[in-house]
């Protein structure tokens, strides 16, 4: 039994004591799980901190995240299958000695099967379990994203790639080469691997002599892989087939949409065409339908003087709560958070969306269907003939839809929307701008909630460096030194890891009530925000700036055109 010497040294380095490893021994009995595992289920510890001590005491080195280390040429070496059963990941080779990552380094049996089949000494790093299995599907999967390819160019080169002439002629044709399993593999693979990295959209972009492929993570684009220029057409009619895109109309821009189910996720996507000289671009969007979000206020990292704001906000009986923000600054999250705050059997709630990003159990959602005549206007004309009590509608476009929200406000409803602004009291103006009278305004807007997402610095290579007097001109500001992005293993070079929410969160009181049906101008509305100690956008993010948290490139992102 190889799980006992570890609990020797667990209670040895002090990281259980003995009482609890004989307590982890008779669950592990009936459960049957590697002795760690029982141990962090049952909270005696942490595995991070019991791979770090065993690491530590066997003389191993511990990597937190063995992805950004692998060299995809040693992946050929242990095939898929034995990675999986022994939850093993190969990283590198050195002088004749294969390095792999364990969560369990005295596995001897995995040890020695690996050493048989690569004929290689096995040297080990540990890892966490997550952390291997996210590497495994990472990389084989980038493996077998490359074996497809292959498949494709060894299938089609002869056979299936005419001239474009005889494409654009022969659409029928395409469309059945398409439906082929390699294609299909490909797309597929393309889809899993942005759904494992957390992408929000995959771009598919098509060059003078390549197609290059594209992930947008945390918010910035990162190149994924670039695909012979003969696969393009292949690929995009694939999407567009399964999109209920016209694949014989390549002049003008299309949308669609699709679900993508396997046996291990299923999520909605949302794809656009748009032509070019070089072929389409298609843009997919993932929205998630069972992604991990927990649409939950105390969940999402908001502060508790944030969340209590918010919950007093959501408690009123009627008007408007508008959310604001850039595209992909979280606002949908937000608001999805929200309903499901209100959702009880004794509320009706109605909401009207473009598109529905995720379904909520007793919540009547309705989709945008502007060929069909159905607007978020119309949608809400409609909806308050169902005697709703809370109404969200996805976004407030154009003023008819910003006037029948406000008279459902008025009338005893609650409602909720987005609509973009640079911060949440410039919402207010928006709106007289778009032709809602002033005093409408100010009876109707309750709250509006003004958000952003900033790229949090990673932990592990971020440096404080000094501030250069421009960067401190743009800000406004007077830092001296402040932490600043590297780049390391952990990050993927990118010197960030995640992002945090940031949000301005405007009550209107009676004071703010008044000045809008004055018609006060933005200045007058900010120092009166400021007079009251109202926490802005800018407050939030030089919070974060002061703590380590973000960097003041991030800062200048977010302020430099909001404020």
């Amino acid at each position: 039994m190889k799980a006992i010497p570890i609990g020797q040294l667990l209670v040895e380095e002090k990281v259980i004591s003995k009482e609890q490893l004989e307590l982890a021994l008779i669950e592990q009995r009936t459960s049957k799980k590697r002795l760690g595992e029982v141990i962090a289920e049952l909270g005696f510890a942490n595995e991070r901190d019991i791979l770090r001590t065993l690491a530590l005491r066997l003389g191993v080195e511990y990597i937190d995240s063995p992805l950004f280390i692998v060299e995809l040429d040693v992946i050929r070496l242990v095939p898929e299958n034995l990675a999986r059963r022994y939850n093993i990941i190969p990283v590198y080779l050195r002088s004749g000695a294969l390095t792999i990552a364990t969560n369990d380094p005295l596995d001897f049996a995995c040890l020695e099967d690996i050493a048989m089949i690569t004929g290689l000494e096995i040297k080990t790093v540990l890892s966490p379990l997550s952390e291997i299995d996210r590497a495994i599907s990472r990389v084989y999967s980038k493996k077998s994203s490359d074996d497809i390819m292959g498949n494709i160019k060894d299938e089609f080169s002869a056979t299936y790639l005419p001239s474009a002439e005889k494409q654009d002629q022969d659409d029928v044709n395409m469309a059945e080469r398409v439906d082929s399993a390699p294609i299909v593999k490909l797309v597929n693979s393309l889809i899993l691997e942005a759904y494992q990295q957390n992408a929000s959209d995959i771009h598919i972009e098509p060059e003078e002599n390549f197609t290059r492929i594209r992930f947008r993570i945390d918010g910035d684009l990162q190149i994924h892989n670039e695909l012979g220029r003969e696969f393009h057409q292949l690929v995009t009619t694939r999407i567009k087939i399964i999109s209920s895109m016209n694949i014989a109309e390549k002049r003008i821009p299309q949308d669609g949409s699709f679900q993508f189910k396997n046996d291990f996720i299923h999520v909605d996507m949302r794809v656009s065409s748009l032509p070019t000289p070089y072929g389409e671009k298609i843009v997919m969007r993932l929205l998630g339908a069972d992604r991990s979000i927990d649409y939950n206020l105390k969940s999402l990292g908001l502060s508790g003087p944030t969340v209590e704001l918010i919950e007093k906000a959501i408690r009123l009986p009627h008007g408007i709560l508008l959310v604001t923000g850039p595209t992909g600054s979280g606002k949908t999250t937000t608001l999805y958070s929200m309903l499901a705050k209100l959702a009880n059997p004794r509320k009706a709630i109605v909401t009207v969306e473009d598109p529905i990003e995720r379904k909520f159990e007793g919540i009547t959602q309705v989709q945008v269907n502007a060929r069909a005549g159905l607007t978020f206007a119309s949608g809400l004309r409609s909806i308050l003939r169902q005697d709703p009590d809370t109404i969200m509608v996805g976004e407030i476009r154009d003023a008819e839809t910003a006037e029948i929200a406000i008279r459902a406000a008025i009338t005893g409803h609650f409602v909720l929307s987005t609509i973009h602004t640079n911060d949440a009291l410039s919402t207010v103006v928006r709106l007289v701008d778009m032709g809602i009278e002033p005093f409408l305004v100010a009876s109707s807007v309750k709250c509006v909630i003004s958000q952003r997402l900033v790229k949090k610095l990673c932990s592990h290579c971020k440096a404080e460096k000094e501030v250069e007097s421009s960067d401190n001109i743009l800000l406004h500001t007077s830092y001296k030194s402040a932490f600043a992005p590297v780049g390391c293993s952990q990050c993927n070079n990118t010197g960030y890891a995640g992002r945090t929410a940031v949000f301005e969160i405007i009550l209107i009181d009676s004071p703010l009530e008044r000045l809008i049906s004055e018609g006060a101008s933005m200045e007058q509305l900010k120092a009166y925000a400021q007079s009251k100690n109202m926490r802005l956008l800018r407050d939030e993010v030089l919070d974060l700036i002061t703590t380590g948290k973000t960097s003041i490139e991030e800062g200048i992102r977010i302020l430099y055109s909001a404020d």
